[in-house]
C-alpha cells in the first residue's frame, strides 16, 4: 500500500539500460515529446504497474488508467484498491482499504508531479526538463531528466510503440524503479465525465494538505 500511495503524488512515473542510438537534440526531442503528448487529448487503457529495488520487484498491481484533459483517473483494483484523480487544480488519492481519502489543492498546477506532462504536455517546453530521444527494438524511448532541485524524481523514461503509449518508467530519489506498462489502449474517444468525479462512502477519513 505504501508503494502505491507514493506513487500517488508522483505518478506516473527509467527501464534498465538499452543499446541507445540516434540521439536527438535536447530541443528537437522536447518538442517532439510535447507535441506526441499533446496529441494524446483522451486515452483509455489497463496499466500493470511494476515497483523495483535493486533489480528486485517489490510489488505488482493492475488497474486502469482514463485521460480526458485537463483530467486524469489512475485506478488501482489489484492487490490494494485505490483510485488517484488529478484535475486542474487538485489531486485525491482515495484508499478503500483505510477508508482514507487525501486531497491537495494544486495551487501552482502541479507541475512537479509526472503525470502532469500527460496532462499539460506544453509545461515541457518551459525548461523543466532535460529531454533526449532515441530509437531503440522498433520504439521511440523518452528520458527525462529534471533541471530543478525540487523534482520527485531523478529520471523519467516513456516509450511509445509507432503513436501507441507503451510504457512510462519513474526512477526516484531512492534508487526505486516503478514500471508502468500499458496495454488495450483506446485514443480518440473522450470517457464519460462521470469518470472524473470521485464520490467515496459517507464516513470516510478525509485528510486535507
Amino acid at each position: 500500500m505504501g508503494s502505491n500511495t507514493l506513487f500517488g503524488w508522483r505518478f506516473l512515473l527509467t527501464a534498465l539500460l538499452v543499446s541507445l542510438s540516434a540521439f536527438s537534440g535536447a530541443d528537437d526531442a522536447t518538442e517532439e515529446l510535447a507535441q506526441r503528448l499533446a496529441s494524446l487529448d483522451s486515452l483509455d487503457a489497463d496499466i500493470l504497474q511494476n515497483v523495483y529495488a535493486d533489480g528486485l520487484l517489490l510489488e505488482s498491481s493492475e488497474g486502469k488508467v482514463a485521460l480526458a484533459r485537463p483530467n486524469l483517473r489512475w485506478q488501482i483494483d489489484t492487490p490494494f484498491p485505490q483510485i488517484i484523480l488529478l484535475t486542474e487544480r487538485q489531486l485525491q488519492i482515495y484508499d478503500a482499504d483505510l477508508a482514507q481519502l487525501t486531497v491537495r489543492e494544486l495551487t501552482s498546477g502541479g507541475s512537479e508531479i509526472p503525470a502532469n506532462l500527460l496532462i499539460r504536455p506544453q509545461h515541457l517546453l518551459d525548461g523543466d526538463y532535460t529531454v533526449t530521444a532515441v530509437y531503440a527494438d522498433g520504439q521511440r524511448i523518452y528520458q527525462l531528466a529534471p533541471t530543478g532541485s525540487s523534482a520527485l524524481f531523478q529520471m523519467l523514461e516513456i516509450r511509445f510503440a509507432a503513436a501507441v503509449l507503451e510504457s512510462i518508467v519513474i526512477l526516484d530519489w531512492q534508487s526505486q524503479q516503478t514500471q508502468i506498462l500499458f496495454d488495450n489502449v483506446v485514443t480518440g474517444q473522450p470517457p464519460a465525465a462521470a469518470t472524473f468525479q470521485l464520490v467515496v462512502p459517507e464516513g470516510t477519513d478525509v485528510i486535507r494538505g
